[in-house]
């Protein structure tokens, strides 16, 4: 019973801190935009998954530090301010979208993943007998912080040119992309800073 107590009023002190800290960091993740050939139903949910789990906040609906902006909304703001900036300027940028995009939201977080590229193609060379695989992936990943008026932007490409591997399917390069800016970016230490 003395431990259950314990466990009780550590608690409650984090609950109260957390409430202390003051509103929560409201956060606009965007869903990832398909800029060339759209991967299967599958590869796009792990895309997603990969950016959530980046995103993940423990204990946020018990804490609430952060609060999370419904994409449908926030996809739709960002549609209008970037058809509005294009109409402007045709070389106007998707970066240059996502200060004035935190604006209208009142977002302090802004996250903006983007499939740049996602090809593949496969060459069976009969007299060879063997199959050989050409594909690519290239990813970005814009994070734009109201709080300290900081935009990142990180991409990566991976290609392979080889025989027939798993290794080397778009849909896997496309997920080591996606890895390699989530890490780039820092985007799990903005996320886990959150609250502390």
């Amino acid at each position: 019973m003395k431990k259950f107590l314990s466990a009780l009023i550590i608690f409650m002190i984090f609950t109260a801190s957390a409430y202390a800290a003051g509103t929560p960091v409201r956060i606009a993740r965007l869903p990832i935009i398909f800029k060339s050939t759209m991967p299967d139903y599958d590869t796009r949910v792990e895309l997603e998954m990969k950016i959530a789990k980046a995103t993940h906040i423990p204990m946020n609906k018990t804490l609430r530090v952060a609060e999370f902006l419904p994409t449908k909304d926030s996809t739709q703001v960002l549609s209008d301010i970037w058809q509005k900036m294009r109409s402007e300027n045709k070389k106007a940028r998707l970066q240059d979208a996502m200060k004035p995009l935190a604006q209208k939201l009142n977002a302090d977080i802004v996250i903006c993943p983007i499939l740049l590229n996602y090809n593949q193609y496969v060459d069976n060379l009969t007299g060879l007998g063997e199959t050989y695989l050409k594909s690519y992936a290239r990813a970005e990943l814009i994070i734009y912080d109201r709080r300290t008026d900081n935009l990142i932007d990180k991409k990566n490409s991976q290609m392979y040119n080889d025989a027939m591997s798993t290794f080397g399917t778009a849909d896997f390069l496309a997920k080591v992309c996606f890895d390699k800016v989530i890490d780039d970016s820092k985007l799990r230490n903005l996320i886990n800073a959150i609250g502390k």
